[in-house]
């Protein structure tokens, strides 16, 4: 932090003489745009649109955004800033800060105070206590210490602020793709970077226009992306990756996820080899008692017989088919799909935990 005093006579201005002119436009659009919603918010956030403004989520009102959370409502994958020493004091335009009058207001202060303050922002101590976060790609600051004097000099027609400058960088455009998808009656806007990271626009009317100036081109959804209806399903729970100020989707992630998915599926699908016993069929067991006794029934009688006359033959006959039968039941031969067998040891295991104490269960399945 700088410890000496600056006379303002000796503060630079901001250099934003490399950037192009439509962005400049963009930066004095956005910290415009923000300066009015405070407006309106002061009278209380019914007027305003949903959560522009600084709802929590209990639906109460919590006074205005601070910066860096109203440019990450609208710009996607907005990043957090990072320990780094400042650029140095300069004198920023008023018209491309973005501020957070919460504390008092213009109209808050009496003769004698606002005196005082317009002697502060004059003096050689203008810069204490303020940090603004300069991005150039967008030229726009956010001002994070200093907020509220943001909107007095709007109001006062004040052309420049003295503050505490650091550098706040934000992907190149050509790292961003945008995706209009849709699922039913529902359509959305999706921008994804470095092929990986998915963030939703919540406000297009503001964010659509403001990316394709920076220029942010739209694609069709890749083939190689994580299908569209998932996507859908995972956005009502995104997770904080990287240094992005708001949540987002890991596709990379998600396809892996989907992918491991997808291969115990196929696990599970896998047939396997079973015997009529071992299948839940109602009357196996009965049917399996029946050719038991004409088994040991015609066994007897063609021991007795010894499989001599007709009765000998009929005797080893009715044993050969019966014994056949048998082992027909008895013997692995069926191919089965083992999600069936999970499906059903898993029901029999809901049963169980969910059954009353004292209740009798039914018998297993054999």
């Amino acid at each position: 932090m700088e410890s000496k005093r600056t006379e303002p006579a000796s503060i630079p201005l901001l250099d934003l003489s490399a950037i192009p002119a439509e962005i400049m436009l963009l930066g004095k659009r956005l910290a415009d745009t923000k300066y009015q919603i405070d407006m309106l918010g002061k009278v209380g956030w019914g007027e305003l649109t949903a959560n522009l403004h600084g709802l929590e989520a209990s639906g109460e009102w919590n006074g205005p955004d601070d910066a860096l959370t109203f440019f990450s409502k609208i710009f996607p994958f907005a990043l957090l800033p990072s320990e780094t020493e400042p650029l140095g004091v300069y004198q920023v335009p008023t018209e491309r800060v973005i501020g957070r009058s919460w504390r008092w207001w213009p109209d808050h202060l009496s003769g004698n105070s606002e005196e005082k303050l317009r002697e502060h922002l004059s003096g050689p101590q203008a810069a204490d206590s303020t940090s603004y976060y300069f991005i150039s790609a967008l030229a726009l600051l956010l001002a994070v210490q200093g907020q509220s004097r943001v909107n007095y000099c709007r109001q006062r027609h004040i052309p420049t602020i003295t503050a505490r400058v650091t550098y706040l960088s934000y992907p190149p455009a050509d790292r961003f793709k945008l995706y209009h998808v849709t699922q039913g009656a529902t359509r959305q806007s999706w921008v994804v970077l470095n092929d990986r990271y998915l963030q939703a626009i919540h406000w297009p009317r503001i964010t659509l226009p403001a990316l394709s100036t920076y220029g942010v081109h739209s694609a069709s959804w890749p083939l190689t992306f994580p299908p569209v209806e998932r996507i859908f399903a995972e956005l009502h729970n995104p997770q904080q990756v990287e240094d992005f100020v708001a949540p987002c989707l890991d596709l990379q992630v998600l396809q892996e996820a989907i992918d491991e998915e997808q291969r115990a599926a196929l696990l599970s699908a896998k047939p396997v080899k079973m015997a009529l016993s071992e299948m839940d069929i109602v009357n196996i067991w009965p049917v399996s008692m029946t050719l038991t006794f004409f088994f040991l029934l015609s066994l007897v009688a063609a021991g007795v017989t010894a499989g001599a006359g007709g009765l000998g033959v009929l005797s080893l006959v009715i044993c050969g088919m019966s014994g056949s039968l048998l082992l027909f039941i008895a013997a692995p031969v069926f191919l089965v799909r083992q999600n069936g067998l999970r499906r059903r040891k898993r029901d029999a295991e809901e049963l169980a935990e969910n059954a009353p104490e004292n209740a009798e269960l039914p018998p297993a399945a054999q």
